[in-house]
């Protein structure tokens, strides 16, 4: 009878053994074809997906390292009620990030306390708030490249050695794939800003002289209709010709709108305090946002608060922004401004460079995927009486001013938790 006992217990850990062995062949398989996939967004529901048949978990949180505001920003959130949020992330010289760069392995918080008050006061209210417990570092070329952060299982039960050994062949192709996808994103928006900016160079050669074309023989016109007028005594006649007039007028605009994208004037550089340029902007459309039950809030976070620049250039950009957010917005929304300090180390000459990144965050109805392209192509509007013209000119104030504008958009169809605009405006600290 013990000898039966024994031979079954022989046999059921053999098979147990075996369907591992078969289990973590096809799962590292699976895991290499990650590197396949260049869209980050496709890239993120996939190991999420996988890292759920891995572990029960309710929230999933990922960090992705973005160089151009040299932070880790939370990049995807999945589970109970976590959404993303601006004002979490970790920076590189973070003991939590440092912690994880040296030792480069996972860390099961409630296992290791005193790495846990290792960490800064920031971080650890970051971690207690999230409610995480398991954090995996993605790790390519030795650089800690992002974060995967884990709530406690939902059953309770405490993570195991099986699942920490899947986790670790998982995530580490994870990050490979990662990196993958980023050096694709990136190489393909260096391609785009080079093709924007030869195409908002021929067009601003066309603009240019179309303008000056259009102007002489607007300026007659104007001129004999003002001319006209005086003799006309019929009340619906005048009407008309005022009606004329105010339509030269608005061709007049779009003309000096023409030019100032074509032949920018150069920005009158001084110290500007930012903080108080864009409170500036926002008592403007103060009136208008209470009439629309927006809600506007300014999170000035940075350290410091000058930057040398065109003060008037930069409200004209601020304005530009936020209007069209509050033109997006129903009733009742709300647009997050919040306002950070980067530090970018330079290739080669390894200084430092600070930049100011302001965020624009709306909760509007969003800008379809395929018009993301062309957002700053000058008479490119969505809008009925728009001249298709301020993006284009915001865009080339702030690259006068050596910084950078991207905008990232999704309409309720395509993502219906996170709908909306987010511009993103950096601009460098210059000495």
């Amino acid at each position: 009878m013990n000898a039966l006992k024994n031979s079954l217990r022989t046999y059921w850990r053999k098979a147990i053994r075996e369907r591992h062995d078969e289990f973590r062949q096809a799962f590292t398989e699976f895991s290499r074809s990650l590197m396949l996939i260049v869209d980050l967004d496709q890239l993120k529901n996939n190991v999420i997906s996988k890292i759920r048949e891995i572990i029960q978990v309710d929230t999933i949180f990922i960090y992705l390292f973005n160089p151009d505001i040299n932070r880790f920003q939370l990049a995807e959130v999945r589970g109970g009620e976590a959404q993303k949020n601006d004002q979490i992330y970790f920076l590189p010289d973070d003991p939590l990030i440092l912690w994880f760069t040296v030792n480069q392995t996972y860390l099961i918080i409630s296992k290791k306390p005193e790495v846990f008050l290792y960490f800064a006061e920031r971080e650890q209210k970051i971690l207690k708030k999230t409610n995480i417990d398991f954090i995996f570092p993605l790790m390519a070329m030795n650089r800690v490249i992002g974060l995967v952060c884990l709530s406690p299982k939902s059953s309770g039960d405490k993570i195991n050695n099986e699942e920490i050994e899947l986790l670790n062949i998982f995530l580490g192709q994870a990050a490979l794939a990662f990196e993958n996808a980023y050096l694709y994103r990136q190489q393909k928006s260096r391609l785009m800003k080079m093709y924007r900016a030869d195409r908002l160079a021929t067009l601003g050669q066309l603009a240019a002289g179309a303008a000056h074309e259009i102007r002489n023989p607007l300026t007659s016109i104007r001129s004999t209709i003002q001319y006209s007028q005086k003799d006309l005594k019929d009340q619906t006649k005048r009407k008309m010709v005022a009606g004329i007039l105010e339509e030269v007028d608005r061709i007049n605009e779009i003309i000096e709108g023409l030019l100032s994208f074509s032949k920018p004037s150069k920005p009158k550089i001084e110290q500007v305090d930012l903080e108080l340029l864009l409170q500036q902007t926002l008592t403007l459309v103060e009136t208008t946002a209470k009439k629309q039950k927006i809600k506007i809030v300014l999170n000035f976070n940075a350290p410091q608060k000058y930057l040398k620049a065109d003060p008037s250039q930069l409200k004209q950009v601020f304005l530009n922004i936020v209007m069209n957010a509050m033109e997006a917005m129903d009733d009742n929304g709300e647009l997050q401004i919040s306002v950070s300090l980067n530090k970018k180390i330079i290739q080669f000459t390894m200084e430092h460079q600070y930049s100011f990144c302001i965020i624009f965050q709306d909760s509007g109805e969003g800008i379809p995927q395929e018009n993301i392209e062309h957002i700053f192509d000058p008479f490119f509007t969505t809008k009925k009486d728009g001249t298709g013209l301020g993006l284009s000119i915001s865009y080339g104030i702030i690259q006068q001013h050596l910084g950078d504008i991207e905008i990232e958009s999704y309409t309720e169809n395509e993502r219906p938790e996170e709908h909306g605009t987010k511009v993103n405006v950096t601009l460098p600290v210059l000495k």
